[in-house]
């Protein structure tokens, strides 16, 4: 019962959107992998991380791309890759520095866990010029370690002394993970690049 009342309203809020002379210029498949990676914030105004995504005929070319729009109504769980049928609308008053096409979920098609030795690489640091050093690892007062302005947090274990020195020393790194519970990457190696 509850589920019904929650398909039908999502169902009408849908429909209300589109109804304001917003048109949908297509519906297509998304494959949606099981890590999000670190951006610039170039689309979005600051470090974070982005879901990866692969699209039409790019569907298993192991291409995925930063998708900075993000996708209405989809709850990403980190761990599970997602196959998604979506819709694109486009607006009519995009935001100003902003993607002109809104990403609405219609159907979660599959989810399918990862196992959990997977290994993905993330980008940790990135010295773009020589004045311009880009760090997503956040360090708390209680000495945890996340990427910044996400959920993520980072398990680092024994390198948790040389991620410090690393990034202190503005070098520039990628990381080699694993998922943990949750919403926790766990630090394998950590790379030069």
């Amino acid at each position: 019962m509850m589920k019904n009342t929650f398909l039908l309203l999502t169902t009408l809020l849908f429909l209300i959107s589109c109804s304001n002379d917003e048109e949908i210029i297509e519906i297509t498949t998304l494959k949606v992998n099981h890590y999000k990676t670190t951006t610039n914030g170039f689309f979005f105004g600051g470090l974070g991380t982005v879901l990866l995504v692969e699209e039409r005929n790019q569907i298993g070319q192991n291409n995925f791309q930063p998708n900075f729009d993000g996708i209405v109504g989809f709850e990403y769980e980190l761990g599970f890759i997602y196959d998604l049928k979506v819709s694109k609308t486009l607006l009519e008053n995009p935001p100003q520095d902003a993607s002109n096409t809104r990403i609405d979920l219609l159907e979660v098609i599959s989810k399918t866990p990862v196992s959990s030795d997977t290994e993905f690489k993330v980008r940790l640091t990135l010295n773009q010029t020589d004045e311009t050093f880009d760090n997503w690892v956040f360090v708390n007062q209680d000495n945890n370690y996340s990427i910044i302005n996400s959920s993520i947090h980072i398990d680092c274990g024994n390198l948790c002394n040389e991620l410090s020195e690393k990034v202190t020393n503005k070098e520039q790194i990628t990381g080699v993970f694993t998922h943990g519970e949750s919403d926790v990457y766990i630090l394998k190696e950590i790379l030069n690049e």
